[in-house]
């Protein structure tokens, strides 16, 4: 009997999401090849120069704007930027970190925008410019 309770159990927690999933984690100075090991084949590569690009779907392009990418110089890995929350980049990402959309709606969507005021015109030429030559 106990061992139908735990089995029991197990199920409910397998079933309930009670099982977190495996985070991949990439780290700065991996190859191409280690990365795609790792997460796959991405969903796009783009190459400009010594970078390449790799983009892969994350499950929140729309709520996020992007894919989750991670950058390579010269064949190493150099940056990542992950919304998947099952992926983590091990070294600084160029990316700010995402805000939870109650901490973003904090601020007070119905305030005027605070527009800066327009610099006064000038009289006067600057110094490299020559009039009445």
């Amino acid at each position: 009997m106990k061992r139908l309770i735990a089995v029991a159990a197990l199920a409910t927690a397998l079933f309930a999401g009670g099982v977190k999933a495996q985070v991949i984690t990439i780290d700065p100075g991996m190859t191409q090849a280690q990365v795609i090991a790792k997460l796959g084949q991405p969903l796009s590569t783009r190459s400009f120069k010594s970078f390449t690009y790799l983009l892969y779907r994350n499950g929140c392009e729309k709520k996020c704007g992007m894919n989750d990418l991670v950058t390579l110089d010269s064949g190493k890995v150099v940056d990542a930027v992950f919304r998947a929350p099952d992926r983590r980049y091990s070294g600084t990402s160029s990316s700010p970190r995402a805000i939870p959309a109650a901490q973003a709606s904090k601020g007070k969507p119905d305030a005027p925008l605070a527009v800066p005021a327009k610099p006064t015109p000038t009289t006067k030429k600057p110094p490299h410019v020559q009039t009445g030559l």
